[in-house]
């Protein structure tokens, strides 16, 4: 039986190259071809279109990336120089809490109540390993398992404080994809406290 394989690739950059040859090499041979200039025209038009979408998500892509970096280096310069005023102010001689709650500076002192909290995760599939985000739900951390889809045991992974968790374990098989499964108990220090997670399936190719 034969296979056959599609012209058009499936990768974005060489999806972009390919439209742009298509497009310049049918100006030239289209007239040749026998293509009517309406034709040429639309077809030239819908390989721009092709290129001009591609090449915006990349642009956003770029711009997000950009994004995130100049959030993360805020938050580490900006709130340091806030941190830094908010504990002159608590030493001032007319600070009052009153004045503190109303500015957002004092820590809330709501209970954490261990045998409820339940943690949020989030997992995504990278070349060689698997980043797995979390909410830790103001506990000190997180207990994490993992196992392959249609098995029953789960194998603890690691009991971690600060998200995301890059689990660089190797394929079962090489070269074969896998369904790992991923499910997140709280961890105060001492023990395991509260509910499981919900399961957070991801498919992995190594």
């Amino acid at each position: 039986m034969k296979i056959l394989v599609s012209y058009v690739p499936k990768a974005d950059g060489q999806l972009v190259i390919w439209a742009n040859t298509y497009k310049e090499k049918l100006g030239l041979l289209g007239a040749e071809l026998g293509l009517s200039e309406a034709v040429i025209a639309e077809q030239q038009a819908a390989a721009q279109s092709l290129i001009d979408s591609i090449n915006k998500v990349s642009r956003k892509k770029a711009e997000l990336k950009e994004a995130t970096s100049a959030k993360e280096l805020a938050k580490q310069t900006q709130l340091q120089l806030i941190r830094a005023v908010a504990t002159r102010i608590k030493v001032m001689p007319a600070y009052t809490p009153n004045m503190g709650k109303e500015l957002g500076i004092i820590a809330s002192n709501h209970l954490v109540d261990e045998n409820e909290v339940k943690p949020i995760i989030t997992v995504v599939s990278q070349p060689g390993y698997v980043s797995i985000g979390f909410n830790k739900q103001r506990m000190l951390g997180v207990s994490l398992f993992s196992r392959l889809k249609g098995e029953l045991e789960w194998n603890q992974l690691c009991s971690i404080k600060k998200s995301p968790f890059i689990d660089k374990s190797p394929l079962r098989e090489d070269g074969q994809p896998e369904i790992r499964e991923y499910m997140a108990i709280c961890f105060n220090g001492f023990g395991n406290k509260g509910h499981w997670s919900d399961i957070a399936t991801v498919v992995h190719g190594g």
